[in-house]
């Protein structure tokens, strides 16, 4: 029996990373499928929490009682989330994915 490589040792853990990413993106999409998915972190997270959260950063009640901070951490915290999503898209699509996109 041969002892792999470094190369194909590298070529192995490349292909294990991949296929977890690839995983990842499958879920991600599944979960972007269902109907409640899309309701609560979709529409009422990423989008009227963030909306209410900009709003609220202009209101005098906020300013005066020093809200502000934890107003932002609230809209860091779901731009990170939205930002894991897109890694996991960016990481999870493999070369013949883009290939299909660009031949629709």
């Amino acid at each position: 029996m041969t002892t792999p490589t470094n190369n194909e040792n590298q070529q192995l853990l490349e292909h294990e990373e991949t296929q977890y990413w690839v995983g990842l993106q499958q879920a991600l999409a599944r979960l972007h499928n269902n109907p409640d998915f899309k309701k609560v972190i979709l529409d009422a997270y990423f989008k009227d929490r963030a909306i209410n959260g900009t709003s609220m950063l202009a209101s005098p009640y906020v300013v005066e009682n020093g809200k502000r901070s934890e107003i932002m951490e609230d809209l860091v915290a779901i731009s990170r989330l939205q930002d894991f999503f897109i890694t996991v898209e960016n990481l999870g699509t493999t070369p013949d994915d883009e290939d299909d996109e660009q031949e629709e």
